[in-house]
């Protein structure tokens, strides 16, 4: 799922689970790209993990 696709579905969600593994691969998709003021909707929580993994959870706030 790219940015671009995020970007249109963040709408329709109120609550998102995603976590993000520090694996590069030489390329990949960029996900946050399209997101400008998104944290304006929606409370954000990052959390790490101690292998490195992060947990990203996205609340819409009330309306």
């Amino acid at each position: 799922m790219g940015g671009r696709v995020l970007a249109r579905l963040v709408d329709l969600v109120d609550h998102l689970h995603l976590v993000v593994g520090p694996i590069v691969l030489g390329r990949g998709v960029r996900l946050w790209d399209g997101l400008e003021g998104v944290e304006e909707r929606f409370d954000i929580e990052a959390t790490p993990s101690p292998s490195g993994v992060v947990h990203y959870v996205w609340t819409r706030r009330a309306r």
